[in-house]
């Protein structure tokens, strides 16, 4: 079994880069992968380190896109209150508590499946099954 330079086998640094992602640090999973592509010398490492990133990154822009919209449904209720408020105070709340309710419900069943993917992720490449992803392979292909 190969070993990277810090002494543990390719396969579990691979799982470890997904395992990463799926504590939703950007940051360290960006450290980790620029720490493959400078030192390690395992060119599947470093293709699974790039496509570990590039899909944490887009998982990132997913979520940030959710929360967005969480604060969007806000600004329509309080809109929404505005223009209508010879309505009770209590349809406002309920207009409000119902957007904010939708739109927490599927950043949260986002966050989660953000979580499986990644976790599933890490635990095929550990068992060295590459994910085929046309557009990540894509760009892998032209730049590796």
């Amino acid at each position: 079994m190969e070993k990277s330079r810090l002494g543990i086998s390719i396969n579990l640094f691979a799982a470890m880069l997904y395992f990463l992602g799926a504590i939703n640090n950007v940051f360290v999973i960006a450290i980790a992968a620029g720490y493959v592509l400078f030192f390690e010398q395992n060119e599947k490492l470093k293709r699974t380190a790039v496509k570990a990133l590039i899909i944490m990154v887009f998982l990132t822009l997913l979520t940030t896109l959710l929360n967005w919209l969480t604060g969007l449904s806000s600004s329509i209720a309080s809109t929404l209150y505005t223009y209508f408020a010879y309505n009770t105070e209590v349809y406002y709340n309920y207009v409000h508590n119902l957007f904010q309710f939708i739109a927490m419900s599927v950043n949260n069943v986002a966050h989660i499946f953000e979580m499986f993917i990644l976790i599933i992720l890490g635990f095929r490449a550990y068992k060295q099954i590459d994910v085929k992803i046309k557009w990540i392979d894509k760009i892998l292909d032209k730049h590796f």
